[in-house]
């Protein structure tokens, strides 16, 4: 014998995920919430719990787990339309496909908000470094730091002998990134991780079609690092994905945490890896503004300037490193830069791909007056 609910009660259960949706949305309103019951209460004891279990697993199942859904995602897509197709012939209301289209979207905005999502509207973390994060930069400051950074590399590339990189694995960079975070973790407290939960990615060729170095699965918490990039760049990467792994969900921030944590420790690779980054965007930042005047002629100049400044040995890194992207800038399925974009732009950062270069205010901001 089956009970029928109250048509109310139907209606309120059947809209039960729209008005999650919603009120999600309100929720992410107030960074101060989502940074004290999200950040630092759900997601934080959510992903303790899931790095200590999948972080035992020697290999990598985020791939596998985008694999599966993606298949699960195109069979309901098609079991979808083959129904709206059969009940269209019989008169079915337009109105009805339009509630399970949004149905859906609902689900999958709530489930991607409370895994992950959250963490891009929660409160800066400017205030726990105690800085004064600027809204721009001049051309002026980025060729400062681009000067610092040219000077920089040039001291830690002395002391890393060719030997050394030719003998340097990622396993090593795992367990150094980790050690150093340790070490961050006595200066910044909100900077501890546990649990560690780096792996290898089962299908590099992927990030050359999609264009990603790395990436953070929510799913299993995993910071899944391609094995098949330039060494010299990886420990940079790793530290900008365990960041993620903290909450740090903005691509600037995240940047800025590797910053960090590889200002506050003497590992000559972590170091190196970081500056080769820092230069590069002050670099690009400076030819940006550049470029937008017309001074062409002062373009040259300052990339003639770097050049001469650089060390023998740093632009032969930097040289190595480029080619093997500029080897594989044809393979990117075309769109998926757009869509990537997009998508950090729909989670509050507005510069797109180009928030990555944002690290630079980040590094120029100036101590809170007290």
């Amino acid at each position: 014998m089956s009970i029928r609910l109250p048509k109310s009660l139907h209606i309120a259960s059947a809209y039960t995920w729209h008005a999650l949706a919603v009120l999600v949305f309100v929720f992410g309103k107030n960074a101060q919430w989502v940074q004290d019951l999200y950040t630092e209460r759900f997601f934080k004891w959510v992903t303790y719990g899931l790095r200590g279990v999948i972080g035992h697993i020697p290999f990598a199942i985020g791939e596998w787990l985008y694999i599966i859904l993606l298949i699960i995602l195109i069979y309901n897509i098609l079991q979808f339309l083959i129904k709206v197709k059969s009940k269209i012939k019989k008169g079915f209301l337009m109105s009805i496909i339009v509630y399970k289209i949004t149905r859906v979207l609902a689900i999958l905005y709530v489930f991607f908000q409370m895994i992950w999502g959250l963490n891009y509207q929660k409160t800066s973390p400017a205030q726990d470094f105690e800085l004064n994060v600027p809204l721009s930069y001049t051309e002026s400051q980025v060729d400062s730091l681009s000067l610092t950074y040219i000077s920089q590399l040039n001291s830690v590339r002395a002391q890393i002998l060719d030997a050394q990189i030719e003998q340097l694995n990622l396993d090593t960079l795992f367990q150094q990134s980790k050690y150093a975070y340790m070490l961050g973790a006595k200066v910044y407290p909100f900077l501890t991780y546990l649990h560690p939960n780096i792996k290898k990615a089962y299908f590099p060729s992927l990030g050359d079609k999609i264009g990603y170095l790395a990436f953070y699965q929510p799913l299993s918490s995993e910071a899944i690092i391609r094995p098949d990039l330039p060494i010299l760049t990886q420990a940079f990467t790793i530290c900008h994905e365990m960041a993620h792994q903290l909450g740090y969900a903005s691509e600037a921030e995240a940047n800025f945490i590797a910053f960090r944590i590889a200002l506050l420790n003497d590992n000559a690779f972590i170091q190196y890896s970081m500056y080769l980054q820092m230069f590069t965007y002050a670099q690009e930042a400076q030819l940006m503004l550049i470029a937008k005047t017309g001074n062409f002629k002062r373009w040259e100049q300052v990339v003639k300037r770097n050049k001469a400044l650089l060390s023998p040995k740093v632009i032969a890194d930097r040289q190595k490193i480029k080619a093997f992207f500029k080897a594989r800038q044809n393979k990117r399925l075309p769109g998926s830069e757009k869509m990537y974009d997009q998508f950090l732009i729909w989670n509050q950062q507005s510069k797109g791909i180009e928030s990555y270069n944002d690290v630079l205010l980040w590094v120029l901001a100036r101590p809170l007056k007290n």
